[in-house]
C-alpha cells in the first residue's frame, strides 16, 4: 500500500482474502428511489410511461438507440442487444393488438353497411306482403315475428346494461342499445367516487386501452355507461360492473 496503513473505515475488512497491495473492495451504495409529491401523496418517479401510446413510443426509442448508447456508457453489447430484443417483442405485441382492432373496426363498418342495405330490402318486401289478401288470416305475422313493438321509448329513464371482460391490450366493455344510437363509457377505480369518461361507441363492444394507474400494480376498475342519442347523453347511469386489470 502507498501509506502502509490499513484503515478499516476506508473499506478494508478482516479476512477479505485480499493482498496488501490491492485496493479495498467497496460495495457502492444503492441510491434511494426519487420521489415527488402529488397532492398529499408521495409517489415514486418512474421512467416507464403510464399511457399505452407513450409506452409504445418509449419502446420504439429504446429499440432504436440502446445498442449505440451502450457503447457510449461502457455497457456490454450482449446486454444491450438482449434489451433491444425485449422491447422489440413488446412493440410487436402492441402492433398486433392495433392491427386486430383496426380489422375489427373495418369489418364492423362492412357489417353496418351490409345491414343497412339488407334491412331496406327486407322492410320493402314485408311492407308488400302485408298488403296481400291472405296476410291477415295466415298467422304469418306472428310466426315471422313481424308485428311492430308497442314499447314506448322513454329517454329520461333509459338505462343500458354493461358487461366487461379482459382482452389483449385492454378491457372490453359490452353494452346494450335498446333504442339509442350508442353508449358513453365511464370508468373509475374501485372505491373512488368520481367517474371519468373513457370514450363512446355506436357499436358494442367498446375497448378501453387505459394503462394501469401504477405500472405493475393490478387494480380493480368499475365501468358505467349512459345512452347516447344525437351525440347527447340521455337517461340514467347503468349499474356499475367491475373487473380486475393486471396489466
Amino acid at each position: 500500500m502507498p501509506t502502509g496503513v490499513i484503515r478499516l473505515n476506508e473499506g478494508w475488512t478482516l479476512d477479505s482474502g485480499q493482498r496488501m497491495d490491492e485496493p479495498p473492495c467497496v460495495t457502492l451504495p444503492v441510491p434511494s428511489p426519487v420521489h415527488h409529491k402529488k397532492g398529499n401523496k408521495i409517489m415514486a418517479q418512474d421512467y416507464i410511461p403510464n399511457k399505452r401510446d407513450e409506452r409504445y413510443r418509449f419502446y420504439k426509442n429504446m429499440s432504436a438507440n440502446v445498442v449505440a448508447e451502450a457503447v457510449k456508457f461502457g455497457g456490454a453489447a450482449a446486454d444491450a442487444t438482449a434489451i433491444k430484443a425485449v422491447v422489440d417483442g413488446l412493440v410487436a405485441k402492441m402492433d398486433a393488438t392495433n392491427t386486430a382492432q383496426d380489422a375489427v373496426n373495418s369489418v364492423r363498418t362492412l357489417e353496418t353497411n351490409a345491414e343497412a342495405t339488407g334491412l331496406a330490402q327486407l322492410r320493402a318486401k314485408v311492407k308488400n306482403w302485408k298488403t296481400m289478401t291472405g296476410w291477415a288470416a295466415s298467422g304469418s305475422e306472428d310466426v315471422l315475428e313481424l308485428a311492430g313493438s308497442s314499447t314506448t321509448f322513454d329517454p329520461a329513464n333509459y338505462q343500458t346494461t354493461l358487461t366487461v371482460s379482459l382482452v389483449p391490450g385492454g378491457v372490453q366493455v359490452g353494452f346494450t342499445k335498446k333504442g339509442v344510437e350508442g353508449a358513453a363509457i365511464y370508468s373509475r377505480l374501485l372505491g373512488a367516487t368520481t367517474w371519468k369518461k373513457v370514450g363512446s361507441a355506436n357499436h358494442s363492444p367498446f375497448i378501453d386501452h387505459a394503462s394501469l394507474t401504477q405500472a405493475g400494480v393490478p387494480e380493480q376498475r368499475q365501468y358505467m355507461g349512459r345512452g347516447v342519442v344525437n351525440d347527447a347523453e340521455i337517461g340514467q347511469d347503468s349499474d356499475a360492473v367491475s373487473v380486475t386489470v393486471a396489466g
